[in-house]
């Protein structure tokens, strides 16, 4: 079914139709606030007088598919109430929908909702009509606090910020449930730089790579029993298409492992594939001869190499494409 408005001239619209025009010209699939950039609402502490500075910003708040409104606040400054002597609260700052029932215009309140001291405390409820900007951690029995700053953190997974023309939000890797969004819908994640497209089968793709991850080194044992120390730097990055291996790590001593080893393991955040998955890697033998050793991305999530030659160092730059056998 396909929505569409229009405006009759001389006639006066109020809060509820200005709402509802929102609502329908904003595509922002299960998204619920929505800031108009990802550098507004700056927020600055300042210690000695216990504030904290909001800086300007737009936000359109309300229901993830309509009855939603922009909202603008010029910025303001909120004080942070004394800390408990006995334990430390958590506070959040947030930005209110004021809405002005005799001509629809809407503004912001900026406003800290103040949390219950305890041993392990909570962050606040946010209030209903109010995006999350900051929250505020207070210690017990002190004059400081600090800030983390949380409107497009993934910490609220119904808020984000429009950028390079899509949503876009720091997931931190972990993205939102696709059954929340439409198909074809498109994230953009800037804390890994990559474009996520929901499916029709149900999931999110990305041709984007993500950032670069360091394998940590393992050292390793030959067949004749010799204990080999493995050093270097092996990074791995990966896409809905695949995974790519750059990189070198050397041995010492130089030995014929005779065997298979591992001499690396895949970092957290990286996909471990569903089987094992090879591929052929160059590597130096001593100081002059070179060849071709195997080298896989286990299921196990460790990094396996195999040469039948002494090995010195072993130079990676590999591709592994993910398939319905292996992804």
């Amino acid at each position: 079914m396909s929505s569409f408005a229009w405006f009759q001239d001389g006639v006066g619209y109020g809060a509820s139709e200005l709402a509802t025009w929102q609502g329908l010209s904003a595509q922002r699939g299960g998204f619920k606030n929505v800031f108009a950039s990802a550098s507004e609402f700056l927020a600055n502490s300042n210690q000695t007088n216990r504030t904290v500075a909001i800086g300007a910003g737009n936000v359109l708040l309300g229901g993830a598919t309509s009855g939603a409104s922009w909202a603008w606040s010029s910025g303001e400054t909120v004080a942070v109430p004394t800390a408990s002597n006995d334990n430390p609260r958590k506070d959040l700052i947030v930005a209110r929908l004021l809405t002005s029932a005799a001509d629809g215009s809407n503004g912001l309140a900026i406003e800290l909702v103040q949390g219950t001291p305890a041993a392990n405390p909570q962050v606040p409820a946010r209030p209903e009509g109010a995006a999350a900007l900051c929250i505020v951690s207070v210690p017990k029995a002190t004059t400081t606090f600090t800030l983390e700053v949380v409107r497009t953190s993934g910490t609220y997974a119904d808020q984000c910020a429009m950028a390079n023309g899509h949503m876009a939000i720091d997931w931190a890797g972990v993205l939102p449930s696709p059954a929340a969004f439409p198909v074809g819908f498109t994230l953009y994640d800037f804390g890994t730089n990559q474009r996520w497209v929901r499916r029709s089968a149900g999931d999110w793709f990305t041709s984007d790579p993500g950032a670069w991850k360091r394998c940590t080194p393992q050292n390793v044992q030959a067949s004749d029993g010799t204990n080999i120390t493995v050093t270097g730097d092996l990074y791995i990055r990966e896409s809905s298409n695949g995974w790519e291996l750059s990189g070198q790590l050397n041995f010492s001593p130089s030995k014929d492992v005779g065997r298979l080893v591992i001499p690396a393991l895949m970092p957290a955040g990286i996909t471990r594939p569903t089987q094992n998955t090879y591929g052929a890697s160059g590597q130096s033998y001593g100081s002059n001869n070179s060849g071709v050793g195997r080298i896989a991305l286990m299921a196990s999530g460790t990094v396996e190499f195999g040469a039948h030659e002494s090995v010195s160092s072993v130079y990676v730059n590999e591709q592994f494409s993910k398939s319905p056998w292996n992804g």
